[in-house]
């Protein structure tokens, strides 16, 4: 069995269906452990092995996901230990919970601590894994093909550099609504359409980001390539400017950063 599942919520699930469905992974070689029975029985119909309780099948996996809520942690290392493979890696998604706190829990140092952002859940994510130095390459290997399935994946060097990434990636989809709300709502005022103002938005921000991608320029540099001077673009930075919203950004994520340490314990 490639990987078992301990979870099939939000962010559990869409793991599960990108394995699928970029064919990393058959349904069949995937367990699910799940106590919703509507969920259970969703991932069944794919194809998946499913299961309403942590039982003797999840130690034939090679890589167990922990997918639940960060306060089932204790229980559910609790139940795990037994059951778990020595040979197998932990790969686990429960925000906040340390790796040495999950070795603990289950006496096993195969353990991988990840961290999806919400567009995993349509297959354009970022995510971030720190793995111990001394963990054999393969189990890493296993890590990044499930973080891979659901978009791209950086590897930190060090635990704590979680936290900056939730406070850059984890929390950073919020910071594009936050602008996305307000630009829309912008726009409504000049006089569009709720539905045409939303259309212009959002395909402006993939434009945008697919641009930036394409040409691999700075930001910086691409801002400017839209500014001509004494035009529209550089009398809305000169606004932006003056209200402070860059120093308001980077003060936004120093702010996130601070509080992910703080749930860190």
């Amino acid at each position: 069995m490639d990987y078992a599942f301990v979870g099939g919520g939000v962010m559990g699930g869409a793991l599960i269906r990108a394995l699928i469905e970029n064919r990393v992974s058959a349904p069949n070689s995937l367990l699910v452990v799940e106590p919703y029975s509507a969920r259970r029985e969703a991932f069944s119909r794919l194809g998946c092995r499913t299961a309403e309780a942590l039982r003797w099948e999840i130690g034939e996996a090679k890589a167990v996901v922990l997918a639940v809520k960060p306060q089932q942690a204790e229980s559910i290392l609790a139940e795990l230990k037994s059951l778990l493979d020595p040979k197998a890696v932990v790969v686990s998604i429960m925000a906040g919970v340390r790796c040495g706190t999950i070795a603990a829990g289950l006496g096993s140092a195969k353990v991988i601590r990840s961290m999806p952002n919400l567009p995993a859940s349509v297959g354009e994510g970022m995510s971030a894994y720190y793995a111990p130095e001394e963990l054999p390459p393969e189990d890493c290997h296993r890590a990044e093909r499930l973080l891979a399935a659901c978009g791209k994946v950086l590897r930190v060097a060090q635990e704590d550099m979680l936290d900056m990434f939730t406070a850059v990636a984890g929390s950073g989809p919020a910071y594009v609504y936050y602008l996305a709300e307000h630009w829309v709502a912008a726009a409504q005022e000049l006089g569009f359409e709720e539905t045409q103002a939303k259309t212009m938005v959002m395909q402006t921000l993939r434009g945008a980001a697919a641009l930036w991608e394409k040409k691999n320029l700075e930001a910086g540099e691409l801002r400017q390539q839209v500014s001509s001077k004494g035009g529209t673009t550089e009398a809305a930075m000169a606004v932006l400017n003056e209200k402070g919203v860059g120093d308001a950004i980077r003060l936004a994520v120093k702010a996130a950063h601070r509080r992910a340490i703080e749930l860190g314990g």
